[in-house]
Protein backbone atom coordinates (compact mmCIF):
# COMPACT_ATOMS: atom_id res chain seq x y z
CA UNK A 1 0.00 0.00 0.00
CA UNK A 2 1.33 3.44 -0.91
CA UNK A 3 1.41 5.96 1.93
CA UNK A 4 -0.35 9.25 1.16
CA UNK A 5 1.95 12.21 1.76
CA UNK A 6 0.20 15.52 2.33
CA UNK A 7 3.08 17.68 1.04
CA UNK A 8 4.95 15.54 -1.55
CA UNK A 9 7.05 18.55 -2.63
CA UNK A 10 8.81 18.95 0.74
CA UNK A 11 12.60 18.71 0.75
CA UNK A 12 14.34 16.10 2.89
CA UNK A 13 15.00 18.74 5.57
CA UNK A 14 11.25 19.42 5.87
CA UNK A 15 11.35 22.79 4.10
CA UNK A 16 9.03 23.64 1.24
CA UNK A 17 10.06 26.05 -1.53
CA UNK A 18 6.81 27.47 -2.90
CA UNK A 19 7.78 28.73 -6.35
CA UNK A 20 6.53 32.08 -7.66
CA UNK A 21 3.17 31.76 -9.49
CA UNK A 22 3.30 27.92 -9.63
CA UNK A 23 0.13 26.33 -8.19
CA UNK A 24 0.65 23.53 -5.67
CA UNK A 25 -2.13 21.00 -5.15
CA UNK A 26 -2.75 19.61 -1.67
CA UNK A 27 -5.21 16.89 -0.63
CA UNK A 28 -6.51 17.16 2.94
CA UNK A 29 -9.55 15.57 4.61
CA UNK A 30 -11.03 14.59 1.25
CA UNK A 31 -10.75 18.10 -0.22
CA UNK A 32 -8.40 19.49 -2.83
CA UNK A 33 -6.62 22.78 -2.17
CA UNK A 34 -4.40 24.95 -4.33
CA UNK A 35 -1.62 27.19 -3.03
CA UNK A 36 -0.06 30.01 -5.07
CA UNK A 37 2.71 32.43 -4.07
CA UNK A 38 3.19 35.99 -5.30
CA UNK A 39 6.32 37.97 -4.48
CA UNK A 40 6.79 41.74 -4.54
CA UNK A 41 9.86 43.97 -4.34
CA UNK A 42 8.51 47.26 -2.97
CA UNK A 43 8.75 48.67 -0.35
CA UNK A 44 10.80 45.60 0.65
CA UNK A 45 10.75 42.03 -0.62
CA UNK A 46 7.58 40.42 0.71
CA UNK A 47 5.12 37.78 -0.39
CA UNK A 48 1.52 36.67 -0.51
CA UNK A 49 0.25 33.10 -0.21
CA UNK A 50 -3.24 32.32 -1.47
CA UNK A 51 -5.02 29.08 -0.57
CA UNK A 52 -8.18 28.09 -2.44
CA UNK A 53 -10.47 25.08 -2.70
CA UNK A 54 -12.93 24.47 -5.51
CA UNK A 55 -12.02 27.84 -7.00
CA UNK A 56 -13.05 29.67 -3.82
CA UNK A 57 -10.52 31.46 -1.58
CA UNK A 58 -9.90 29.79 1.78
CA UNK A 59 -7.03 31.90 3.15
CA UNK A 60 -4.85 34.78 1.99
CA UNK A 61 -1.66 35.77 3.78
CA UNK A 62 -0.34 39.15 2.65
CA UNK A 63 2.80 41.17 3.35
CA UNK A 64 4.71 38.07 4.46
CA UNK A 65 8.31 38.48 5.57
CA UNK A 66 10.69 35.94 7.13
CA UNK A 67 9.66 34.85 10.61
CA UNK A 68 5.90 35.01 10.08
CA UNK A 69 3.78 31.90 10.60
CA UNK A 70 0.94 30.79 8.32
CA UNK A 71 -1.61 27.97 8.58
CA UNK A 72 -1.97 25.73 5.55
CA UNK A 73 -4.66 23.03 5.91
CA UNK A 74 -4.15 22.88 9.66
CA UNK A 75 -0.34 22.85 9.65
CA UNK A 76 1.79 25.75 10.90
CA UNK A 77 4.61 26.89 8.62
CA UNK A 78 7.19 29.61 9.28
CA UNK A 79 8.42 31.80 6.43
CA UNK A 80 12.16 31.09 6.37
CA UNK A 81 13.16 33.12 3.31
CA UNK A 82 11.70 35.01 0.36
CA UNK A 83 13.67 35.14 -2.88
CA UNK A 84 12.32 37.88 -5.16
CA UNK A 85 10.45 36.45 -8.18
CA UNK A 86 11.61 32.94 -7.28
CA UNK A 87 10.17 31.37 -4.13
CA UNK A 88 8.87 31.61 -0.60
CA UNK A 89 10.67 29.04 1.53
CA UNK A 90 8.57 27.60 4.35
CA UNK A 91 9.65 25.33 7.17
CA UNK A 92 7.56 23.58 9.80
CA UNK A 93 6.87 26.03 12.63
CA UNK A 94 8.07 25.11 16.11
CA UNK A 95 5.32 23.19 17.83
CA UNK A 96 3.45 22.86 14.55
CA UNK A 97 3.04 19.73 12.50
CA UNK A 98 3.92 21.09 9.08
CA UNK A 99 4.56 18.20 6.78
CA UNK A 100 2.25 15.85 8.63
CA UNK A 101 0.37 13.16 6.75
CA UNK A 102 -3.23 13.77 5.75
Amino acid sequence: MTEHVKYPFQADDGSWAVRYHIPYDIEHDGRSYSLVASIYQEPQVHGTLMVSSGGEPVARYEDLVPGEVVDITGDAWRVARIDYRERIVLEPAAGGNGGGDA
